[in-house]
């Protein structure tokens, strides 16, 4: 047969599994403010990708729709 533990073998246990779970959440918690901030600077970059493909077909299409005509012979 097993002893059943005492109360203080209890409380220090319960203490332990107390402050292993209050490590993982702030450690879970930590990723998650990782993954935010990652989010944001993506939005940024798409941004920013987004109005230099604006710009370039902007360039193009002034290009293309000029008064200049190209004629190939």
């Amino acid at each position: 047969m097993s002893p059943t533990p005492t109360r203080s073998e209890a409380v220090v246990e319960n203490y332990k599994q107390r402050k292993l779970a209050q490590s993982a959440m702030r450690r879970i918690h930590e990723l998650i403010q990782g993954f935010e901030q990652e989010r944001v600077t993506d939005k940024r970059l798409a941004g920013a990708g987004l109005l230099a493909i604006l710009l370039l077909i902007g360039v193009s299409l002034y290009f293309f729709l000029s008064g200049d005509s190209v004629t190939l012979h």
